[in-house]
């Protein structure tokens, strides 16, 4: 990332480095995080860490830190987590797998009008068309 002009540097001057912004970009690839910053304290290591660490996705440290002394509770939450899936999962009513062990009844599917949705094989050759392909031809040759 580009040096942030110092604060006595006047609009001209900024506006001037800003524009190369993109060019600094294309330069250094892909980055996951973009800081804005017009002044050393903007990119302290301790914004930089803070910002890598909420565009780096879940955050099981929420909260964690309020009281000011750090201490994580990551293992806490993926454990509470876990126990209260495993406590939903037996509450459930989905059983085992069970498969068939004798032959379906032949069956028709309907739709909602109680009409089968599949045709007989005599209803399917009824619309069937079947054409000589060579014939097609000849006939279109001698429409020409």
């Amino acid at each position: 990332l580009p040096i942030p002009p110092p604060a006595k540097v006047g609009g001209m001057a900024k506006g001037r480095v800003a524009s190369h912004k993109m060019a600094v970009k294309d330069a250094l690839g892909w980055t996951v995080v973009d800081i804005q910053a017009d002044d050393k304290d903007d990119i302290s290591e301790e914004v930089i860490r803070e910002k890598l660490k909420k565009a780096s996705g879940a955050n099981y440290d929420l909260g964690s830190n309020a009281g000011g002394n750090y201490e994580s509770k990551a293992g806490e939450i993926q454990a509470a987590g876990r126990n209260n899936y495993q406590t939903l999962e037996k509450e459930s009513n989905i059983g085992p797998v069970v498969f068939e062990t004798r032959a379906l009844p032949k069956e028709t599917p309907i739709d909602l009008g109680g009409r089968p949705m599949v045709a007989s094989a005599t209803e399917g050759k009824k619309n069937t068309v079947i054409r000589d392909e060579v014939e097609v031809a000849a006939a279109k040759k001698g429409e020409e």
